[in-house]
């Protein structure tokens, strides 16, 4: 766990006595007492609630007076006991430089299902296990736009994404994405793909997937291979490096290098910076193999609950100081709903 350098701070505690009770709670304000520290990183609490599920993110609230939370929590296992208890095991995710996690702190549900100012943006606070409804603010990117590429994510088991040109994607298990262009089929120029997550740990994601297309008006299709890497690299900043490689091709394939993934190779890595409120920054470089050219992006992404909209600058060469989506700068928009 690396150190912090500023402490997670608040407005007001949690829950100080003789204070009304934060509007924030779920299901009762079902709260859970922290019971045990068994490692550095993994303790263990006992509630009376049975609504918690893996995956959830948890803050601990200090039972020291005025000193409101002081760490974040995820819920790794959930097991009755004996007695009707519900005990839950939870692995550290963040915490405070300035005061200990101590037995007899409570841990209690934040409603996560819309924006929440007690949790603030970080990686580490980013949700990757499917549980109850939640924001997408809090969920990992599955993509960054239509010009700049996909992430290594997948959907989560039946959700879907569809942005405003009717690309849709459908999440068919937690580990395996596909979709498609609509449109494309009422063109005779009909088209799949598929992205399905191989390797994941803490810090790193791998995937990989095919995209195929029929090209409008031509006697060719493209099909691409898709390799993804996702790194999470400080408490703030998310690497996304992106390897498409042309398997078919087409002719005048180059001119389509605004789209990935059609028709031809390119190799680019860049970055994710999360705001405190959780909107995202993108940035980073590119390199195409049929221009033999470096291109780059910047993009602005705003989240609201399902909602998300962006505005990127694009270049697919920045020596050539002109507007064109071909072989100089171009202004993208994006917007896409994610349920």
């Amino acid at each position: 766990m690396e150190n912090d350098d500023v402490p997670i701070i608040y407005r007001e505690p949690a829950g100080v006595a003789g204070k009304k009770a934060p509007d924030d709670f779920l299901d009762g304000r079902a709260r859970a007492r922290l019971d045990m520290i068994v490692d550095n990183k993994t303790v263990k609490a006992l509630s009376v609630s049975d609504n918690w599920y893996v995956g959830q993110i948890l803050p601990v609230e200090s039972q020291t007076e005025g000193i409101g939370i002081v760490a974040f929590v995820e819920v790794r296992h959930i097991e009755r006991q004996l007695d009707g208890t519900i005990e839950l095991t939870c692995e550290l995710q963040r915490q405070s430089r300035l005061n200990f996690v101590q037995i007899g702190d409570q841990l209690f549900q934040l409603n996560l299902e819309s924006e929440n100012e007690k949790y603030l943006g970080t990686t580490d606070l980013l949700i990757r296990h499917r549980g109850a409804t939640i924001s997408s603010k809090y969920k990992p990117l599955f993509t960054q736009g239509i010009a700049v590429g996909e992430t290594a994510e997948t959907l989560w088991e039946k959700e879907y994404f569809v942005n405003y040109i009717a690309q849709v994607s459908y999440g068919v298990r937690d580990w395996l994405t596909i979709g498609t262009w609509v449109p494309g089929y009422f063109i005779q120029s009909g088209n799949a793909y598929f992205k399905s997550r191989f390797w994941q740990n803490n810090s790193n994601i791998f995937s990989g997937g095919l995209s195929f297309a029929k090209v409008q008006d031509k006697d060719s299709s493209s099909l691409n291979f898709n390799f993804y890497w996702d790194s999470i690299s400080s408490d703030t900043v998310v690497g996304h490096t992106f390897i498409t490689i042309a398997l078919l091709s087409f002719e005048d394939a180059e001119d389509s290098t605004a789209i990935k993934s059609l028709g031809t190779s390119s190799l680019q890595s860049g970055y994710e910076y999360i705001r405190s409120n959780w909107d995202r920054v993108l940035a980073g470089p590119s390199y195409n193999f049929e221009k033999k050219a470096v291109g780059g992006y910047l993009t602005y992404l705003k989240i609201w609950d399902k909602f998300h909209a962006s505005v990127s600058l694009n270049t697919v060469d920045i020596s050539s100081m002109i507007l064109s989506p071909t072989d100089g700068y171009f202004f993208t928009f994006d917007a896409y709903w994610r349920f």
